[in-house]
């Protein structure tokens, strides 16, 4: 390993530092607030801070533990067995000794590119500058509304970023590791507060507090969060295969979790029937089946989450190549882009066959293009990759939602302040559909098609279902 090493020029430096990076330790998060009542019934609200987050741990794909010799992968070539038990070869390898033959025998032996992780130093922590303004005023004693604006700057987000990438672009034909900037090695995970994000919303509240037997609150939010720093844990790290020729900000896009609108109602009502409500204010038999009902009701609507469409091509070696946004993907009709004219467009949007319309895209320049040998056989232009690269990633909104859920309950009176609680909710009450993402995102005919529903989380079924359960308080 150290021979491979010096062979690509690498130099191994050893440190006494226990916790191998250093962290700041002066970081100052200001923040102040301020509120002012216009009137009796009117008040202003503001603030700003500056927070600072913690060091990420992103689990075990990417960490320093998984350099060797603390960690690597052995591949070994299964032995012909002849007919019959107990016939196979053996091929040295022992519970009792482990691996510690590979290891004798050299780790290149049996890795042809091993992996390095490593983390930048000293590692800049992550923070947010926050600013929020807000006015609200009251209608009534029990009838408030809010208005504000919430802002956020994130800097120094923590992102993974290959090293090791193509430092040129190249005939998909050949092998990318020619133009590694470090052939022997394969992906090299450098971990490095880089990103960037945003957020910007306009966010409304109206609240009625508890009175006659019903409180609800219903807000809507407005907003656009934007970044170049995704999740580390999502499967959409793939962004950041192509930052040896593209640098991190070209790269700044919508927000994988980026949800334009959202509005959410929920109540709560105590129907005014039995025993110490307005009507039929007594007990007996009649409040046992009839008093005593309460009900709660929750609505969401939001519209969906961005997706990336990609081209219908086969990319050049050393990227990940997004097709190209020409016009508005939910207008219907129209012709194919030149660079994809083989498609057909969708006669409608926003439906199970097609969700978005392929003929709003046009393919980036296919990795065929560049020659395999001689002049013009690596591309390295910046401005000439991206024609390859093609457009940004999550530029489609995808499907929306909406859900309806509801619960009644009653309690029974049982011993002085005991009592027996009986509840009935009812998830999706309408057993309403909702669409999944697109399942087809290569912009070719059968792009947008959608063959799921939406996941919401585990034991949660798109469909309408009832849960009943019994409660004693004591």
């Amino acid at each position: 390993f150290t021979n491979v090493l010096a062979q690509e020029n690498i130099t191994l430096e050893y440190v006494n530092n226990p916790f191998l990076v250093a962290a700041q330790k002066a970081n100052f998060a200001p923040r102040f607030g301020i509120s002012y009542s216009v009137n009796p019934r009117t008040v202003i609200r503001g603030g700003f801070g500056l927070f600072y987050g913690g060091l990420e741990n992103v689990g075990a794909a990417d960490n320093l533990g998984r350099n060797y010799p603390f960690q690597f992968t052995d591949s070994f070539t299964a032995p012909t067995c002849k007919a019959g038990y107990g016939n196979c070869q053996n091929v040295g390898l022992t519970l009792e000794n482990g691996f510690s033959t590979a290891i004798a025998e050299g780790l290149q032996n049996f890795v042809s590119q091993p992996l390095l992780n490593t983390v930048s130093t000293p590692l800049k922590t992550a923070y947010s500058m926050e600013e929020n303004f807000a006015v609200e005023r009251d209608f009534g004693n029990n009838l408030a509304l809010t208005v504000g604006y919430v802002g956020t700057v994130g800097r120094h987000l923590l992102v993974v970023l290959n090293t090791n990438g193509a430092e040129a672009l190249i005939n998909p034909s050949r092998a990318v590791s020619a133009v590694f900037a470090f052939p022997e090695l394969g992906t090299c995970d450098y971990q490095t507060g880089a990103g960037i994000s945003s957020y910007n919303a306009l966010q409304t509240k109206l609240e009625k507090r508890y009175s006659h037997g019903l409180d609800f609150l219903a807000t809507y939010t407005w907003s656009h969060s934007l970044d170049d720093a995704v999740d580390i844990l999502s499967q959409n790290n793939t962004a950041y295969t192509d930052t040896a020729l593209v640098p991190i900000r070209d790269q700044y896009s919508n927000s994988i979790f980026d949800t334009r609108q959202r509005f959410t109602m929920n109540g709560f009502y105590d129907l005014p029937f039995g025993e110490g409500r307005a009507h039929m204010n007594r007990g007996g038999i009649v409040n046992l089946l009839g008093g005593g009902w309460s009900t709660s009701l929750t609505f969401a609507a939001q519209t969906g989450e961005p997706f990336t469409v990609t081209p219908n091509i086969t990319a050049a070696g050393g990227i990940s190549a997004r097709a190209v946004k020409v016009r508005n993907p939910f207008t219907a009709g129209g012709q194919p882009d030149p660079s994809n004219s083989a498609i057909s467009c969708a006669a409608h949007t926003r439906t199970r066959t097609n969700w978005y319309n392929p003929c709003a895209f046009a393919n980036p320049l296919p990795g065929s293009d560049i020659p395999t040998s001689g002049t013009g056989s690596e591309v390295t232009n910046l401005a000439q990759v991206l024609q390859y690269v093609g457009g940004n990633m999550d530029t489609v909104e995808g499907p929306g939602y909406e859900r309806i859920n509801m619960s009644v309950f009653k309690d029974f009176p049982t011993f002085r302040e005991e009592r027996l609680e009986f509840r009935s909710d009812v998830f999706n009450l309408f057993n309403t559909p909702s669409y999944g993402s697109p399942s087809v995102t290569t912009d070719n005919t059968s792009g947008g098609e959608i063959t799921t529903t939406r996941t919401f989380q585990n034991f949660t079924p798109d469909a309408r279902f009832f849960q009943l359960s019994l409660k004693y308080m004591f």
